[in-house]
């Protein structure tokens, strides 16, 4: 039974909140683990970042506990270029987040897409391990 919810993907390394690792290697894995940060972000009252890894070294992080999501992208070693998802581009503010309890960062606002898109872009990369073509991207420019 197992084996009917794999997806054909490498094991991706995931950091929620609250545990220091989780490894998926199933489509039903992936999405627990989807789950455990959602309700953590629920509990907390604040939106969550969660980090998926390949073991190439690319990783995509998700924002979760909102209808919205925003997507990162990074390749190995935090090398240059970096991405953010594009959604509303006039969108302005940001978005109070955080990828542990004790550090808060804000998401832009123009990087929200809805959640079906970043799910459907979580699931491109879990198979692909690369960029996801599901969503249009922007460079990111840290704040100064």
């Amino acid at each position: 039974m197992r084996a009917q919810n794999r997806l054909s993907m490498q094991p991706l390394a995931i950091r929620v909140r609250s545990r220091k690792r989780i490894v998926a290697e199933s489509e039903s894995e992936l999405h627990a683990a989807l789950t455990i940060a959602e309700e953590e972000a629920d509990r907390a009252g604040t939106m969550g970042l969660v980090d998926f890894e390949a073991a190439n070294g690319n990783r995509l992080s998700m924002l979760v506990g909102g209808e919205e999501t925003a997507l990162s992208w990074r390749y190995p070693g935090d090398t240059e270029p970096r991405f953010l998802s594009q959604g509303d581009p006039s969108a302005t503010g940001g978005i109070p987040c955080s990828r542990d309890f004790n550090n808060r960062v804000d998401c832009p606002r123009w990087s929200l897409i809805p959640r079906a898109d970043g799910l459907a872009a979580l699931d491109e990369f879990a198979a692909s391990n690369e960029i996801p073509e599901a969503v249009q991207w922007a460079d990111y420019a840290p704040p100064r």
